[in-house]
């Protein structure tokens, strides 16, 4: 996952319901099969190992292991989740416990590593499946984890409402990793920066601004707008162009007149369901007991003031951690985009995963909590419905298989990552584009078809997020798309 501004159009929108295909990230013919690299063209050094790598061998491989890791999963991944769990309630114990105090960084980053470790590793997990099967209480379940009033408040309080935010990133990122259609490709999405005839210092704080307000300002609208526009698809309702679905929605819509153009829903009624109950209940209910503490003479007199302003000061180091293990996922001049769609569980999906993503530094649940468990990016991507244990699991054996069959797997520091991201956004560099001749074409596939295959396709990457639609219209929406 990645960042997306308003500046530039996004892909974002639930795999199902989608009408029309998106423009190619580069205007390329539709390979066909070659089976001698000098017919296909020549390549480059770095890409001298896309000539020689057996697609199917190594998805018969990562599909076994799959199996492997899936079967394995049960009462210890529970536990491990339910420890991480304790560990984040531990974070929200100490920082609320001192949030009364002089600001200081130890509530800050307690209350920003509670909020970060909720999202990151608690819901993204729990969201995507990874204890479906194995916790047989389902209160880890994907069907209906964070969704409604008081699960969203208990479970995952955030800026973002989950349901929203699962349209967007369980469907489309993660089966359109760096295409066209990825609603989180850093390339495209801050073009308005890379592009801009300004000194560089000048895309540096735009990109430190983003930085800071990433969840409120484009997260939580852009998900939002996703949602409503996956409903209004199963209303029946159908969209041309004009319409802009592809475009990202930001905070900025509601001032420069692009909410009142689109339509997609009032402010009065984002703030209302998204943002509206968390910026009250995180920020104003969750501290009043300052205050009432205060009033009393049990606190000092700023306690409730010192509160509001540890909370705020948290809120803009968690966007700047989560943007840190976030964004750098799949940026990087080092890193592949693809022109084309294709098949999920295919060799060539397997291989995009691995080509596409960078791992941080992994082992250890201490280290992995920091990094919100988004240090296994590659193994999350090729099993997205596994737990958070089975990536720590797996790991060693993934870059080993990867080393097997000649394909680059990219693991570095965090901050060597950041670095190479925002050289990206600043167009200091440039991701390396897959050579379109030497894709697998069996492989390849159009998402927004009624071709039998591409429908198959869309069911098998929603139906971990069946709870989204509701399991009774899962079937009806995953069948109403047209092409």
């Amino acid at each position: 996952t990645a960042f997306s501004p308003s500046f530039q159009p996004s892909k974002s929108a639930t795999v199902a319901l989608r009408t029309r295909r998106a423009a190619p990230l580069r205007a390329v013919a539709l390979p066909s099969d070659a089976t001698k690299a000098d017919e296909r063209g020549p390549l480059e050094a770095q890409d001298a190992w896309i000539a020689n790598v057996d697609l199917d061998a190594f998805g018969r491989d990562v599909k076994a292991l799959g199996k492997r890791l899936e079967k394995a999963q049960g009462e210890d991944d529970v536990n491990h989740i339910k420890k991480i769990c304790l560990w984040s309630n531990t974070c929200a114990a100490v920082g609320l416990a001192t949030m009364w105090m002089q600001p200081n960084p130890i509530s800050v980053f307690a209350l920003s590593l509670w909020t970060l470790s909720r999202w990151t590793t608690i819901a993204h997990h729990t969201n995507h499946g990874g204890y479906n099967n194995a916790d047989k209480t389902r209160y880890f379940n994907s069907k209906g984890f964070a969704i409604g009033f008081k699960a969203r408040v208990t479970q995952w309080f955030d800026w973002m409402l989950p349901e929203a935010w699962n349209v967007e990133h369980n469907n489309l990122h993660h089966y359109r990793l760096s295409e066209a259609d990825d609603p989180d490709l850093v390339e495209r999405n801050l073009g308005i920066i890379r592009n801009a005839p300004l000194p560089k210092i000048f895309k540096y704080v735009a990109v430190g601004f983003l930085m800071c307000t990433w969840k409120w300002f484009y997260y939580a609208p852009n998900t939002y707008k996703e949602l409503k526009i996956q409903q209004m698809r199963r209303a029946g309702k159908t969209f041309t162009e004009e319409d802009g679905v592809d475009e990202a929605f930001t905070m900025k819509a509601f001032l420069d007149g692009t909410a009142r153009k689109r339509n997609w829903f009032s402010f009065p009624e984002f703030f209302g369901k998204v943002v509206g109950p968390y910026l009250i209940g995180h920020f104003l209910l969750l501290p009043l007991p300052m205050l009432a503490l205060s009033s009393a003479g049990v606190l000092p007199a700023a306690a409730f003031k010192n509160s509001v302003i540890s909370l705020l000061l948290a809120d803009v180091v968690t966007n700047i951690h989560a943007f840190i293990v976030i964004a750098t996922n799949h940026a990087g001049k080092d890193l592949y985009t693809f022109s084309h769609g294709c098949a999920p569980n295919s060799g060539t999906f397997y291989m995009r995963q691995v080509a596409s993503s960078a791992n941080f530094r992994t082992g250890g649940d201490l280290n992995d909590f920091m990094h919100g468990w988004l240090n296994y990016q590659v193994e999350h991507h090729m099993w997205p419905q596994l737990s958070a244990l089975s990536y720590q699991r797996s790991q060693p054996e993934v870059k080993a298989l990867c080393e097997k069959h000649g394909i680059p797997y990219t693991q570095e520091s965090v901050w060597i990552r950041l670095k190479k991201t925002v050289d990206i956004m600043t167009g200091d560099a440039t991701q390396r584009p897959y050579p379109p001749a030497y894709e697998l074409q069996k492989d390849l596939m159009v998402w927004n078809s009624n071709k039998a295959d591409s429908v198959a396709a869309r069911k098998t990457v929603e139906e971990i997020n069946s709870n989204i639609l509701g399991d009774a219209k899962f079937k009806e929406a995953s069948e109403s798309v047209t092409a």
